[in-house]
């Protein structure tokens, strides 16, 4: 009998206005602390991908989703760590905004095609991929 692989499943979320992306500063982590990184969270038991990419999304951009607006984009799977979601919001209410100080010390927006050197390595290929038209990858192990 063979050992079940067991992943933990995240989700990531992109608003895009004006050729511009919405990013957030994260702080007080453990993971990526300095680094910039779009409204992000896991799934948590009993939810589905989009219940949590909404979730996540109001709670760290203080923003509203419909499901039926979430764009999927692509996942990757990195070997026996994570399953990642990505979404592209192709519409929401609310003005995005820093809505968790505690994690996160700043909330910006940044042109899409100009990404600065602390974005994280994940959404810099995360970009590449989109601008690929790729919706998959393996990952062997993150850098």
């Amino acid at each position: 009998m063979s050992d079940r692989h067991l992943t933990r499943t995240a989700v990531f979320v992109i608003l895009e206005k004006d050729d511009k992306v919405f990013f957030l500063r994260r702080a007080n982590t453990g993971w990526a602390d300095g680094m910039l990184t779009v409204p992000a969270g896991h799934v948590d038991k009993g939810d589905n991908v989009t219940e949590a990419a909404i979730i996540e999304t109001k709670e760290e951009a203080c923003v509203d989703i419909l499901a039926e607006d979430l764009e999927f984009m692509h996942v990757d799977f990195l070997r026996d760590e994570y399953t990642n979601f990505y979404f592209k919001a192709k519409k929401w209410s609310g003005e995005p905004t820093l809505g968790e100080p505690e994690l996160a010390s700043e909330a910006i927006w940044i042109d899409k095609n100009n990404l600065p050197n602390d974005v994280t390595p994940q959404l810099k290929r995360l970009f590449k991929q989109m601008e690929a038209g790729s919706y998959f990858s393996e990952i062997e192990r993150e850098v």
